[in-house]
């Protein structure tokens, strides 16, 4: 089990970034996500007199906000890693989930599916 903190990528546009991190906690949450995610770059800027921290994840996607996330040490029992993140992270030379926490951690993947127009129609 391990508290390191894994190296950052620097931002590809840092047009506009205050500043950004070099390095962090190996897993973060975001209050409106429902995977964790492995974080890739943190940037923060300054929008609207405020900062605000951009977060992109070693999957693709990113997350913006003003105190949305939690970076975390060990990933949450009960939650699901990003599987894209976890194979892209270790792939790029970072530890694995299962190195970074001494167990085995969950993946999963967040799925869209159709809600609407499942029934048969009503005459």
């Amino acid at each position: 089990m391990s508290d390191a903190r894994c190296p950052l990528e620097r931002p590809k546009h840092t047009r506009n970034v205050a500043m950004w991190w070099t390095a962090c906690a190996p897993f973060v949450e975001n209050s409106r996500a429902v995977l964790i995610h492995r974080p890739r770059t943190v940037a923060i800027y300054n929008m609207h007199k405020q900062p605000h921290m951009a977060v992109h994840y070693y999957c693709g996607n990113g997350s913006t906000g003003r105190k949305n996330f939690t970076f975390l040490a060990q990933c949450s029992d009960g939650k699901l890693l990003c599987a894209k993140c976890e194979a892209a992270a270790v792939l790029a030379g970072l530890p694995s989930a299962y190195e970074l926490c001494g167990r085995h951690v969950h993946e999963g993947k967040y799925v869209a599916v159709q809600t609407c127009c499942q029934e048969p129609a009503h005459e």
